[in-house]
């Protein structure tokens, strides 16, 4: 067996958090030494439960022969731990993934690139998408990697600027590398894919859940310098991430925002709590320019590239549907052929007119399955998710 071969053994384990990963690779060394290792030798490492255990006894390749199947058909390649490619900076965070899966037309040596993350809110304000999109074309046309999850609204603007200042940029997703969530930014991935590099710790096939946007978020900080949060509300992913930034011992700037706008009162209050404010790219080239002036050099784009243009949602630019009771929505026909029994049960509460999900909860459906299902419906192509969480058919 080959060394990639028994970190996927690892890695793919069901239940199996990054942190009882740790455990045992403290415990036994290397993921080979886990595989060899019998129930009880696996008995001694503390933080293992039962079914953990058990599961570490299972000892089938099945589905590690299909992954690396998939990844080869689809041009995926695997990043171990061990891997001198393996980002430096990611591997000191408290709960490194140990296996990465990256889509990229050249291989980018990430220990080589000064790198900066750019995040914020979906539900962005045109300042906020216009910010983002400065500040991280700004920080690529001096040879700084933006990092960034290419969602809807800031994060896709500091993707999308980063490309057009001509740089390198790194989008970690938060589903697998050859599914493009949101499906808006199919154009912007494939552009990231070419000039830079789209990563994620989920295996191909892995659908965006809700619960995994939060976790990908260390990630993206832990592959960074630094951060830049841009845009967000209190309660959100952005503020998420600069927790993250503050516990990886990572410097954090943010952009201040319109006091009046509920989509800038998490940000502001990082301003408030100590963040460094910047008004411009300069303000974060000022912390890394004496200590990584080689780095940048090397770096600087001679050319800029100037992608396809991508819409970025912007809370103006978006107008919330609304779904009257006294209109008869239309109903259109799809096929249900290729839907399992909930992803049928949702469709069928759905129409051409605008849904609120509230509506769908209301039908004994429970949020967190519903969610899930509406996110499959999505990117099978069958039905739209509106802003403020409406559905319709497609």
């Amino acid at each position: 067996m080959s060394e990639l071969q028994y970190w996927l053994w690892l890695t793919l384990k069901r239940g199996l958090k990054n942190r009882k990963i740790t455990a045992v690779l403290e415990y036994f060394g290397t993921p080979e030494a886990v595989y060899i290792a019998d129930k009880e030798a696996l008995s001694q490492v503390s933080d293992l439960t039962r079914g953990e255990i058990s599961a570490l006894c299972d000892k089938s390749l099945d589905k590690v022969g299909k992954v690396m199947e998939i990844c080869k058909k689809k041009g995926i390649k695997i990043l171990t731990f061990d891997s001198p490619y393996y980002p430096e900076l990611l591997a000191k965070i408290y709960d490194p993934p140990y296996v990465l899966y990256a889509k990229y037309k050249e291989r980018i040596n990430l220990n080589e690139h000064i790198t900066i993350s750019v995040v914020g809110t979906r539900k962005c304000s045109p300042y906020g998408a216009e910010m983002s999109e400065k500040i991280a074309r700004d920080l690529a046309k001096e040879g700084v990697t933006v990092v960034s999850g290419m969602a809807e609204g800031i994060d896709g603007a500091a993707n999308k600027g980063a490309l057009s200042g001509g740089g390198v940029t790194v989008a970690v997703l938060g589903s697998g590398v050859d599914i493009c969530y949101p499906p808006m930014h199919k154009k912007l991935m494939e552009s990231i894919i070419d000039k830079g590099m789209v990563l994620s710790e989920y295996p191909p096939g892995t659908p965006p859940y809700p619960g995994n946007f939060k976790i990908r978020n260390r990630i993206i900080t832990g592959l960074s310098y630094g951060t830049v949060i841009v845009e967000a509300p209190i309660r959100s992913g952005a503020v998420n991430s600069a927790n993250w930034t503050v516990e990886q011992n990572r410097e954090l700037f943010v952009v201040p925002g319109d006091a009046t706008r509920g989509t800038a009162k998490g940000s502001n209050k990082l301003l408030v709590d100590g963040a460094k404010p910047v008004l411009s790219a300069e303000d974060i080239l000022v912390e890394f320019k004496e200590r990584f002036a080689d780095c940048l050099e090397q770096n600087r784009p001679a050319d800029v590239f100037v992608p396809e243009e991508m819409a970025i949602e912007t809370e103006e630019r978006k107008e919330e549907p609304k779904a009257t009771a006294k209109e008869k929505p239309k109903r259109q026909q799809v096929s249900l052929d290729n839907l399992n029994e909930k992803e049928q049960t949702v469709i069928k509460l759905l129409s051409e007119e605008a849904v609120h999900i509230d509506q769908l909860i209301e039908q004994g459906l429970s949020a967190g399955e519903l969610s899930a299902t509406l996110t499959m419906l999505e990117l099978k192509g069958y039905i739209n998710a509106l802003p403020g969480k409406y559905y319709c058919l497609k």
